[in-house]
């Protein structure tokens, strides 16, 4: 088989995953975050979740949006208490954004009602399927790192 045959049939094969993945856990995560939070909002505080204080514009930029689209979903997240506004401590024409304890503790709920949802789908695969699938996530994780 020709490597342009197989990089296809991996392309094809990735496109119908991703299809299901959403279909089956990205969808219902989508619903659960939403009853508490915009899309927009859940993104913002799973960004500054995982990496810390960021200045708006990598946010803006991690979640694909102007940072004029940013300033009112940031000014939310700022009245419900769940980040924090302040100047960047090395030069203060910046506006760095990092996430209080209210955002932490609304994100880590929302995560464990997402995994909550996710172990519950899981758990009627048979224990050698759930063992197979995941030494296939760590490998998929492992290639995927490798993609620049």
């Amino acid at each position: 088989m020709s490597k342009i045959t197989n990089l296809d049939d991996t392309c094809e094969g990735l496109l119908v995953l991703i299809g299901y993945m959403k279909e089956k856990f990205f969808r219902p995560a989508e619903i659960i975050a939403r009853s508490h939070l915009s899309p927009g909002q859940f993104h913002a505080l799973s960004a500054l979740y995982r990496r810390g204080p960021l200045p708006m514009s990598e946010i803006a930029a991690e979640l694909k949006i102007s940072k004029q689209q940013l300033t009112p979903l940031i000014g939310k997240l700022i009245d419900n208490g769940m980040v924090i506004r302040r100047a960047d401590s090395q030069d203060r024409r910046i506006i760095v954004i990092e996430i209080s304890e209210t955002g932490k503790d609304a994100f880590e709920h929302l995560k464990l009602k997402i995994k909550k949802n996710i172990i519950a789908k899981l758990a009627n695969l048979p224990e050698e399927d759930l063992q197979e699938l995941n030494n296939l996530l760590l490998r998929l994780r492992d290639i995927l790192k490798g993609i620049t």
